[in-house]
């Protein structure tokens, strides 16, 4: 079922109903890299690159720094970039993350989340870039301020205009859209 919450470029966006069907579709080996890989809004290959680096994550602070080569980005001009507002049991799954399963290779996960897709019925696939689209996409929706979600996905405000601001979300969708540290939203 396609309900068009598609970013201009073509990149699925999950709605927390959508987000329920697909991680039950995700094998539990597979899970702590798909739920961080959302929750973070990192780009994958910064995912696995975090997963070499596990210093980048701070828990005393509960955040994840991540320096110049982390990003690697052609554009990249910030020398660091932290990823905060992380829910307060982050600490565990970023643990299940860096003790379970390797991110795998690009082509590996875009197969994986193509047969996981189809798995749970959603259409279009879930891509790559779709986890960090949709939080990016429930962040601004449930209210967080825009420069805190640019300064956090290193965007600058017209790339977030482009691919983020357009989509529309039922009252039904964002019912249980939740998002941590936002006093609008419920915990």
């Amino acid at each position: 079922m396609e309900n068009g919450l598609v970013t201009a470029d073509g990149t699925k966006v999950l709605t927390v109903e959508e987000y329920d069907r697909f991680v039950q579709a995700v094998p539990n080996k597979f899970r702590p890299i798909f739920e961080m890989n959302v929750i973070t809004g990192m780009r994958y290959i910064e995912l696995q690159r975090l997963y070499k680096n596990p210093g980048w994550y701070f828990q005393d602070r509960n955040q994840i720094i991540l320096p110049k080569e982390a990003q690697k980005k052609v554009k990249q001009k910030a020398p660091k970039r932290t990823i905060d507002k992380l829910p307060s049991t982050f600490p565990y799954l970023f643990k299940a993350f860096s003790e379970g399963r390797r991110p795998p290779d690009r082509t590996s996960w875009w197969d994986n989340l193509s047969r996981w897709s189809e798995k749970a019925g959603i259409s279009p696939k879930v891509s790559p870039k779709t986890p960090r689209k949709t939080i990016e996409s429930w962040m601004l929706k449930a209210g967080i301020p825009e420069i805190e979600i640019y300064s956090r996905q290193g965007h600058d405000p017209i790339t977030s205009l482009r691919h983020y601001q357009s989509l529309s979300f039922t009252d039904y969708e964002m019912r249980d859209t939740v998002v941590p540290n936002n006093p609008s939203s419920e915990l």
